[in-house]
């Protein structure tokens, strides 16, 4: 259409977010195709391209991504939303090289780079495109009933050395975004390659963008148009910022702040804990003296008991002495009547 400003968005599908490091490239971008060009950077492009043209054939650059050749891991295959920004419905199967996207303003160009952005864990501000993610739920659809959540699956490659638990995953990870209005399940969901719900848990979408290098808030990988306005025409305050997001500085400078504070709480739980120490140590101490009170008592209980018995036998020898003792006079003083009475049968038999 005359006169309609367009835009068109680049995405390299051979690349996640994460590779730039690897093949070098941004590989997610959006550009104006307006951009004002100086003749600086007119000739610039045309030395470009004329280098190009000269390249030979057998160039190491031209022979990257050939035909057939298997995409490494991380490679975004696929992007579906449902009812996200300006889409009711929209799949977007991407090739194994470069993806252009072009369209006119507001065909929700922008929408698929926010979906991919907010799928692997980006916030909505991050987007450029608003404040919350309830903000980017479709307003209304064709019917004229305003929809109630919204749905984004980004399904990336996870083939090959690098790949991230492929026993469980297996060759391709789908990661699903739900955003509800209406307090229903609002999270992710990370999908095998047979589309069966594997896990819920944020932390394990944080291990695989780590795992596999993906950095949606890095604007080395994903450069959108407020971004590049603040790289080409902003201060030089902004440039700097930009350039700690583009080196990870800002990252390393957010987990080594978040690393020192999970530092300090562990040491005031440390000093927490040495305290509780040292009260169970003294309260073992005291356990312990009461113990061997304990133990003392026990030992003196047994002697006790020890000299009851032997003065129980001290008494049950000295009447057991006696008792012999009378019971030998007993018999004797029986022997002795004996003999008196007969005695006194003799002598009454003489009397006789």
């Amino acid at each position: 259409m005359a006169g309609t400003k367009r835009h068109s968005k680049s995405v390299s599908s051979d690349e996640s977010p994460s590779k730039r490091g690897r093949s070098g490239g941004a590989v997610l971008g959006e550009m104006d195709g307006n951009a004002e060009r100086t003749p600086s950077r007119q000739r610039d492009e045309e030395q470009h391209d004329g280098a190009e043209a000269d390249a030979p054939v057998s160039s190491p650059l031209r022979a990257l991504n050939q035909p057939g050749k298997p995409a490494e891991c991380g490679v975004i295959k696929k992007v579906y939303v449902e009812n996200f920004m300006c889409h009711p419905k929209l799949t977007v199967d991407l090739n194994q090289n470069i993806n252009f996207i072009h369209g006119q303003n507001g065909s929700g160009k922008s929408a698929i780079l926010a979906a991919i952005q907010i799928c692997l864990g980006a916030g909505a501000r991050r987007t450029n495109r608003a404040r919350n993610l309830k903000e980017l739920v479709r307003k209304e659809t064709s019917s004229g009933a305003a929809p109630n959540s919204a749905k984004i699956r980004v399904t990336v490659l996870n083939d090959g050395s690098d790949a991230f638990k492929s026993e469980v995953y297996g060759k391709e990870i789908t990661v699903e975004r739900v955003i509800s209005l209406t307090g229903g399940f609002n999270g992710y969901k990370l999908l095998d390659e047979k589309g069966t719900e594997k896990s819920r848990d944020k932390r394990e979408l944080d291990e695989m963008l780590d795992a596999l290098n993906i950095q949606v808030d890095n604007p080395v990988a994903v450069l959108d148009q407020e971004e590049a306005k603040k790289f080409l025409m902003g201060k030089p305050q902004d440039k700097y910022k930009f350039f700690l997001k583009a080196s990870e500085l800002e990252r390393v400078n957010r987990v080594y702040s978040n690393t020192a504070e999970t530092l300090g709480e562990l040491r005031e739980a440390h000093d927490k804990v040495v305290q509780s120490l040292e009260t169970g140590v003294r309260r073992v101490e005291n356990l312990k003296e009461k113990y061997q009170e304990h133990c003392k008592l026990q030992d003196l209980e047994n002697k006790v008991q020890e000299c009851e018995e032997k003065y129980a036998w001290a008494i049950w020898h000295e009447i057991n002495a006696k008792h012999e003792e009378m019971t030998a006079n007993v018999e004797a003083y029986q022997k002795k009547l004996a003999a008196k009475q007969e005695e006194l049968r003799l002598t009454e038999e003489a009397a006789n």
